[in-house]
């Protein structure tokens, strides 16, 4: 089965630091894209060869979501060191600059080796900033915006309902997975979001209130699409969510082919 690398999180919890992702990333893989699934830690690497033998194993990398905002200190530093992150205490609901500074230096490596790349909410938003596009600090803020947070007066699971519509543009890849273009349900939920979107990006779908919920990658040649909603949550009973996982999915086992045929060569 192909393996997909599935990024994680830096969890400090009275004193003690933790790496964590949430389950339902790493079930709906296993179900609906049907990948082998190994988590990437927050660790700090500048080495660029390790990060090249890390990604050379890899047939797909998923860049998950969380409540952490981006710091795009960590996305703009292509020719100078980045600044290392600190071990004292920080609020994760503002920053996780360890996550930054490991999907920096991921995302690189994994777009030149062409890996299927499938980001959701945050993980859109990094692709946004590694391409060089600007982010909202908060979405909601916005007065001529929707509200794109959680109802937090919910049960968690039902804060996660699709709460509203996005249109998914004709002729995208997001289209081709759907097999329509046209309005569909999310439940997208988050502070930061796209202002400008990347000129390395194209255009997947367009919430109500103008921002974008959902891009590819540019001439990819692979599914490499971010989206803002979280489709992992609910993912049993919907036909959109299963569709991309699936399509992920084949992705990555189409990647794999052509990985082993090509170690076989060699």
């Amino acid at each position: 089965m192909p393996l997909v690398g599935v990024t994680a999180n830096r969890l400090i919890d009275d004193g003690d630091q933790r790496e964590w992702v949430r389950r339902r990333y790493i079930d709906a893989l296993e179900a609906y894209a049907k990948v082998e699934i190994v988590v990437l830690p927050t660790r700090s690497i500048e080495d660029k060869n390790g990060i090249w033998r890390l990604v050379s194993r890899l047939d797909g990398l998923v860049l998950t979501g969380d409540e952490s905002n981006i710091d795009p200190e960590y996305f703009v530093r292509s020719n100078t060191p980045r600044p290392a992150p600190t071990e004292g205490a920080y609020r994760r609901a503002e920053r996780d600059p360890f996550r930054d500074m490991m999907v920096s230096l991921v995302l690189p490596a994994a777009l030149q080796k062409g890996l299927p790349i499938l980001g959701i909410c945050r993980g859109l938003q990094e692709l946004n900033v590694f391409f060089g596009g600007e982010l909202y600090e908060n979405v909601s803020a916005d007065r001529n915006m929707l509200c794109h947070k959680e109802d937090l007066s919910l049960p968690r699971d039902r804060q996660y309902d699709p709460v509203h519509e996005v249109s998914v543009q004709s002729g995208g890849m997001l289209a081709r997975i759907l097999g329509s273009s046209g309005p569909i349900l999310v439940n997208s939920l988050h502070s930061q979001g796209i202002r400008w979107l990347a000129s390395g990006l194209n255009c997947e779908a367009v919430a109500p209130d103008g921002l974008i919920e959902a891009a590819s990658v540019s001439n990819a040649g692979t599914f490499q699409v971010g989206v803002q909603w979280h489709p992992e949550w609910h993912i049993a009973d919907d036909a959109v969510s299963k569709m991309l996982f699936a399509a992920f999915g084949k992705a990555c086992s189409d990647f794999e082919s052509k990985r082993l045929i090509a170690d076989r060569a060699e």
